[in-house]
């Protein structure tokens, strides 16, 4: 079971990184040998669950990993889905993803990028894992489970600085979680990177509380004049896709049961 176990190590640190990790870097962030990890790679590289920048040499996660995070959830919604990101992604021009509360982690399983490719934008890779504390995803998911539940997650996961606007302290993410359910979505106002504004909308109706709908781009474009209107319907479309996306997992009992 240690190569499995590895193996998941190497997987969740480069999927937790959206410009990826070189051998050494990450040959220090899971404690193996930098032998150890290039053959690692290299098995993983052949099936296509990592790959790596031949100009910057960084190991990403592959098509393969991508495929099996974007099938967290099956369902006859997937195609509505789809298409309403489709529809936000045409009309404004971000990027619009969907994530998921599995194992008290939030993670990204639908992820749609701007078609014009002359556009400043910013993404969110499938499988990347959001943070708690940070994330407008994860806060639109907090907001919404039991004050209980969602301070006991704050409270077990890791809650890193990465810009002078991130909270870090506990009372200060469940003010900001009382705020989200007074308003009705969350925001990530440059706490995870400096310049950088998100939006997020709970998805799912009174059997599916723990899926967000989610919008991110270049703060002076969403805050501006150009996204007039983009938090509307952000909050609109998750109206209409409520209680469409069908739980893969008996997460409401689950999170009862730890509470």
């Amino acid at each position: 079971m240690q190569i499995v176990e590895r193996i998941a190590n190497i997987l969740q640190e480069l999927s937790s990184v959206p410009d990826g990790l070189t051998l050494s870097e990450l040959s220090e962030v899971t404690g193996l040998p930098p032998g150890t990890c290039h053959r690692l790679l290299g098995g993983l590289e052949d099936v296509r669950l990592v790959g790596r920048d031949e100009t910057s040499l960084r190991w990403k996660p592959g098509v393969g990993l991508l495929q099996i995070a974007s099938g967290l959830y099956r369902s006859s919604s997937t195609a509505s889905i789809d298409r309403a990101l489709e529809a936000l992604r045409d009309r404004w021009q971000e990027c619009f993803f969907v994530a998921v509360l599995s194992q008290d982690e939030v993670i990204c399983i639908r992820s749609i990028e701007t078609s014009d490719p002359h556009r400043v934008s910013v993404t969110v890779p499938l499988g990347r894992r959001l943070p708690l504390h940070a994330s407008a995803s994860a806060k639109a998911i907090l907001a919404d489970l039991p004050v209980e539940v969602s301070r006991r997650m704050l409270g077990a996961a890791p809650r890193p600085r990465f810009t002078e606007s991130t909270r870090t302290r506990i009372a200060d993410v469940e003010r900001d979680l009382v705020q989200t359910r007074a308003r009705g979505y969350s925001t990530c106002d440059q706490e995870m990177e400096a310049g950088v504004i998100a939006h997020a909308v709970h998805l799912g109706g009174a059997s599916d509380g723990h899926r967000s709908l989610g919008v991110i781009g270049p703060r002076e474009r969403l805050m501006g004049e150009a996204g007039q209107g983009l938090l509307d319907a952000l909050v609109a479309t998750a109206q209409e896709l409520d209680g469409v996306i069908a739980p893969s997992f008996d997460g409401a009992a689950r999170l009862a049961r730890r509470a």
